[in-house]
């Protein structure tokens, strides 16, 4: 069975866009497992944004402290953008017209988690001592005089600074009986704020001048934007040949590994309020189950129903399948946690982030693939969102999609499940690289693509 031939090119996108400090540890001895292809060449944009930031002073208006840094942002006015196993790389130069008190000058990078405009906890810190008056001062004048005298900076300086960004983090998690911290890894969650969910990931550079003593000292925060990476396996032989050829799509019974078919459902209710109605549903969708943002996801549903009215009154625009997003605060009951004495304690939010478009699927009269008189087919699609956060787990947050089945919107039916609770759903991954292979494409016809 093949799909209709409507061929049209989806575009070819770049991947997108509180624990103590002493907790947040770079290692990365053992990270969870995560099926990807690994790839020694990835689609991102070059490193040759330079960005510059400044701390001016209050009287005179000049910049007299300049923290630049190199990204791979589209353009030098964007946020600073890093992807998975980069480094932050610059400088921090001072221009110091009189001399003044430094006591010393440090930058760090801090990876943090908000919940609820209220709850931050650090889940990644590194950082680096760009200048200290006690380490420039030479061994042999440590005499008072010297002390009081010491950290004086007048005129030009410059230094240099790298901090890499891991690719996971280890977090101690609870603490056993016996004194034993024990530690939970993580890969480095996306940056992004979802102000349905009221959550913020924010990854951020610092620099800090210490005045010493009780004088005040200078800070300088710049926000950065972190993009995991990971790919799809490669799809079927035959779905690669359709997308490179731009032919149509190959149909569960010619392409098995292209497609996974979903267990079958039944959908029960009420015709006009008088008669008990009853259809069951077959879906299909595209392997892997891990789709590039940008992408479309590829399906197709079967109806099948003795009742030939409520199969007249079913029509594309009737299915309802959406990719849901399902948000988990706090622990899991079996999972750890620092007092026994608490309970655990776990909140789920769901939302809807983008829904399936179906459209008739035809037929030749004579074809071997023709449904029965009793059976419907349409072909769908679902278009992720060019800027969906992938899933992740951090802390006490994470976040996973599903596709969900929702009872059919059918006039005159009325189902017995709720509307809102789904018939059936499939657990799927969002990741921010293409397979490598031919990119997908978008089949949808043109009237339905809205």
């Amino acid at each position: 069975m093949s799909l209709p031939g409507y061929h049209e090119s989806s575009t070819e996108t770049r991947p997108a866009s509180r624990v103590n400090e002493s907790q947040a540890n770079e290692s990365q001895a053992v990270l969870p497992s995560y099926s990807r292809r690994v790839a020694t060449v990835w689609d991102v944009p070059p490193a040759e944004q330079v960005h510059c930031f400044h701390l001016t002073a209050k009287k005179t208006g000049t910049q007299w402290l300049t923290l630049t840094l190199t990204s791979r942002a589209a353009s030098a006015v964007d946020t600073p953008t890093f992807y998975q196993g980069g480094c932050v790389t610059g400088s921090v130069k001072l221009d110091l017209e009189k001399e003044e008190t430094v006591d010393e000058i440090t930058i760090s990078l801090y990876g943090r988690l908000s919940i609820f405009s209220h709850s931050t906890s650090n889940f990644l810190y590194a950082s680096q001592t760009l200048y200290s008056a006690a380490a420039s001062e030479p061994q042999n004048t440590r005499s008072a005089t010297s002390f009081l005298k010491r950290g004086k900076l007048k005129g030009h300086y410059e230094w240099p600074y790298s901090l890499r960004l891991p690719k996971g983090v280890s977090i101690i998690s609870s603490i056993t009986t016996d004194g034993v911290a024990e530690r939970e890894n993580y890969r480095l969650p996306p940056s992004f704020a979802d102000t349905d969910a009221n959550v913020d990931v924010q990854y951020l550079l610092v620099v800090r001048v210490n005045r010493g003593g009780f004088k005040a000292g200078d800070k300088l925060s710049v926000p950065l934007t972190y993009i995991p990476l990971a790919r799809p396996s490669p799809p079927s032989i035959l779905r690669q040949l359709a997308y490179r050829e731009n032919t149509p799509l190959v149909g569960p019974d010619g392409d098995p590994d292209g497609w996974k078919a979903l267990a079958p459902t039944q959908i029960k209710g009420t015709l006009f309020k008088s008669f008990p109605v009853e259809a069951e549903c077959r879906v299909h969708v595209s392997k892997p189950l891990s789709y590039t943002r940008g992408a479309p996801i590829h399906l197709l549903i079967s109806i099948s129903c003795g009742n030939g009215q409520l199969l007249d009154l079913i029509s594309p625009q009737s299915v309802r399948l959406a990719l849901v997003q399902r948000i988990t605060f706090g622990d899991a009951t079996q999972k750890a946690r620092f007092s026994e004495r608490l309970p655990a304690q776990l909140t789920v939010k769901v939302f809807e982030r983008a829904s399936a478009s179906w459209w008739k699927l035809p037929f030749p009269p004579t074809s071997a693939s023709a449904p029965a008189p009793t059976t419907k087919t349409f072909a769908g699609e679902l278009f992720i969102p060019e800027d969906l956060v992938p899933g992740c787990q951090i802390l006490h947050y994470g976040h996973e999609y599903e596709l969900c089945l929702y009872p059919f919107n059918v006039v005159g039916f009325t189902p017995s499940t709720p509307q809102k609770k789904p018939l059936l759903s499939e657990r799927v991954g969002i990741v921010t690289a293409f397979a490598q292979a031919p990119r997908p494409l978008s089949y949808i016809p043109p009237q339905y693509d809205t």
